[in-house]
């Protein structure tokens, strides 16, 4: 019996001495992960967080900036509506009043790819009896609209008269634009990044702190706004031709800057 515990009690032991080397084994380990090594530049830096993430010791703001100028060119739609029993007849006379519209569009130089057919319907029309409600016959309907554009601004009234004297039946709508919106957007781009900077540097004088140099921008919108006037010109007006006023139209820029503050 005494020589059985002997075994055991050696075993025990050893088991003992096994656990204790692992244990200071995994106390090494667990110590070592701990330590940062000198210069790696980790140190103190909160979990999750790198250098390139947010930008500290900055103020950031929006700016607007606005630039006007008057229209070069302006977009008018011209229609015609033809009724006939005969569809074939409503077609015919539509194209042939089209063709003296455009003849009479051809005085003023504006080229074939500035007119451009916008809307060609035909239909039939069903005419019933006002009283008893029956149906009395039918007619065709047949519709042509064409955008036209004018880059003569002052000839824009007679464009539009002379195409109702031709035959057009409805001016359906004018509207002015700008072709080439770049000098004014340079305009209204320079004026936004002004304005931004200005109330960059009241909040700076405001807090108390110094304004630095931009470190991040971005341009929000661009806005060419077109303003569209509805005429009531029928095939019946006269009077001589209409007269036009175009106004002037405003092109809206939006642009984010962040700004450092200097120590």
């Amino acid at each position: 019996m005494y020589q059985k515990g002997s075994v055991d009690g050696g075993r025990i032991g050893r088991i003992a001495i096994g656990l204790a080397v692992l244990g200071l084994t995994l106390a090494l380990a667990t110590g070592c992960a701990g330590v940062v090594p000198a210069g790696s530049g980790s140190a103190g830096a909160p979990a999750g967080s790198s250098s390139g993430d947010t930008l500290t010791n900055t103020i950031s703001v929006s700016g607007t900036g606005e630039a006007s100028g008057s229209p070069d060119v302006a977009y008018v739609q011209l229609g015609i509506d033809v009724v006939n029993p005969d569809v074939g007849r409503a077609v015919a006379e539509a194209n042939t009043t089209m063709r003296r519209i455009m003849e009479a569009l051809a005085q003023f130089d504006i080229p074939e790819e500035d007119i451009q057919t916008v809307n060609f319907n035909v239909w039939p029309d069903e005419r019933y009896d006002p009283q008893s409600g029956e149906p009395t016959g039918r007619v065709y309907r047949v519709q042509n609209i064409v955008r036209v554009r004018v880059r003569d601004m002052e000839a824009v009234g007679e464009v539009i008269q002379a195409a109702l004297d031709a035959g057009a039946t409805s001016v359906n709508s004018l509207s002015f634009g700008i072709d080439d919106t770049s000098a004014l957007e340079a305009e209204a781009r320079a004026s936004a990044v002004a304005d931004a900077r200005e109330r960059a540097q009241q909040l700076a004088d405001a807090l108390g702190v110094r304004l630095g140099d931009p470190v991040v921008v971005s341009e929000g919108y661009t806005a060419v706004p077109v303003p569209v006037a509805r005429v009531a010109f029928a095939e019946e007006a006269v009077g001589g031709a209409p007269p036009i006023s175009e106004g002037e139209l405003t092109v809206s820029v939006q642009v984010n800057v962040v700004f450092s503050i200097k120590p």
